[in-house]
């Protein structure tokens, strides 16, 4: 709905809500959760003012909703995890023919029954495709539902894992995990077998703005006004009062030391999947190679595994893997070399590039089939072949692609706790491990700072990634 108003009405804040309204993506689900938790709290600023205004004194004395249920991180993930959704159908409607929605108002239907059974229909893989990686961000979470007392399958993974040494029963429930999400994928494949949902290019015309008066003006800055303030708003609200309240050189100082290594991390991580990416990219748009697409697609099946269930999987062969080399060192040089695969750096860029392959093979993908094969037919007529052609053609001609893609893995990174949290070095301190470690004894006013910082390394690139679409789309 957000996106049909930005995109075809015009009304009071349209031009600050169409870029505005995608800026939840830049706090993760866990921040959100302890935000919404504290400022929902007894002692929070919502539960004080209403005990001020009813004159009640403790919490017996007035009812209040239990922020801390399934319904509650249902809400805040919800408020959270939108701009999936929103991102994908605004892109789709700016792309759209506006001919249609100009045919069915000369039919003489009206503008909401236009959208419920023409749009809505039309804009079928654009909500599939949001849906999927918000559903796929739920399934990943694992700070916010234990913050919130959920039982997911996420966090009794962790929890059977590391609180109670159950690395069988783990894997049996990853397995589980792993099932759910083929499952959905293969019922959505099955579900638009054989339909099309394209409008033809002769038929495109710009939609036209239509400007809202009155009330209706009224309730779409309304409408848009809390879902900004709900999925961004109140956490980087909450979160700034509370870092003001724990400003000092001690937390500064820890902040700056985690948000320099989480700076490290992502740009290695968005480097080494920008690589992998931009590989799989080629390979999968070079002529005649099946084998190469079925391979490329299971690759980039990483995202929709949750990072704990990737952790659960290659912590058991990494380990194995550093035992047969310190018994090979140990015989050869009589040197324990230690733990070098496993809770290495190389293990979690490693894992990175599993994971969020598919945010950049999918950008560089989608770049290179608009480019077409003629710059790179005539760069290999003019003898231009192997290495030079990457990079005196290739990387030229997908600059903005790739800027694109290496900013969105690189947010995706700075937001990942279960991988980071499982697999890290020892002594290893990001931002996100260290708002988990705080809020998790209770600490979140410590947290609050690191956790701003989180939000603000992951807003800037957001804004850019916007904006490039807009210029791709338009």
């Amino acid at each position: 709905m957000a996106a049909w108003l930005t995109t075809h009405f015009d009304f009071p804040g349209r031009r600050l809500f169409d870029w505005a309204l995608i800026l939840p993506l830049a706090v993760p689900t866990y921040l959100a959760a302890y935000s919404y938790v504290e400022f929902l709290d007894f002692t929070g600023p919502v539960q004080q003012a209403l005990r001020a205004l009813i004159g009640a004194a403790t919490i017996r004395d007035y009812w209040f909703p239990q922020i801390k249920s399934p319904a509650g991180a249902a809400l805040v993930l919800s408020l959270v995890l939108y701009p999936y959704v929103y991102v994908a159908c605004r892109t789709f409607f700016l792309m759209q023919s506006g001919s249609v929605g100009a045919a069915s108002r000369t039919l003489g239907a009206s503008g909401g029954r236009t959208f419920f059974t023409i749009i809505l229909p039309l804009s079928r893989p654009a909500l599939v495709a949001g849906i999927t990686l918000a559903m796929m961000e739920v399934l990943n979470d694992l700070g916010a539902v234990q913050y919130f007392g959920v039982n997911s399958l996420t966090a009794v993974i962790y929890s059977t894992w590391i609180n109670r040494g159950n690395f069988g029963g783990a894997a049996q429930l990853a397995v589980t995990i792993v099932l759910i999400v083929a499952a959905l994928i293969l019922i959505e494949q099955w579900a638009r077998r054989g339909r099309v949902y394209q409008l033809h290019r002769d038929s495109r015309v710009a939609p036209p703005r239509e400007t809202l008066a009155g009330r209706h003006a009224v309730a779409a800055s309304l409408f848009c006004t809390v879902l900004l303030a709900g999925g961004f708003g109140v956490p980087v609200g909450e979160l700034t009062v509370l870092a003001l309240r724990n400003l000092g050189p001690n937390a500064v100082q820890a902040a700056t030391g985690a948000g320099v290594t989480t700076v490290f991390l992502a740009a290695a991580g968005a480097l080494v999947t920008i690589g992998i990416g931009l590989f799989a990219a080629k390979v999968g748009n070079a002529r005649g190679s099946r084998p190469a697409h079925a391979a490329i697609r299971i690759a980039t099946l990483g995202y929709a595994v949750p990072g704990t269930v990737l952790a659960l999987g290659l912590l058991q062969p990494l380990g194995q893997a550093d035992l047969w080399l310190n018994r090979a060192s140990i015989a050869l040089l009589d040197w324990r070399p230690g733990l070098i695969l496993s809770g290495s750096v190389a293990a979690l860029l490693y894992v990175y590039a599993i994971r969020f392959l598919a945010v950049s093979h999918t950008t560089l993908d989608a770049a290179m089939r608009r480019r077409g094969d003629q710059m790179i037919d005539a760069g290999r007529v003019l003898g231009v072949t192997g290495w030079r052609l990457l990079l005196r053609v290739d990387l030229p001609s997908l600059s903005p692609a790739l800027l694109s893609a290496a900013t969105l893995v690189f947010v995706e990174i700075v937001k990942e706790l279960p991988a980071t949290l499982l697999l890290r070095p020892l002594g290893v301190e990001t931002l996100a491990t260290m708002v988990y470690a705080r809020a998790n004894v209770s600490l979140f006013t410590e947290a609050a700072l690191p956790a701003l910082g989180i939000v603000l390394v992951g807003v800037l690139p957001v804004i850019l990634a916007t904006r490039f679409s807009d210029r791709r789309s338009g």
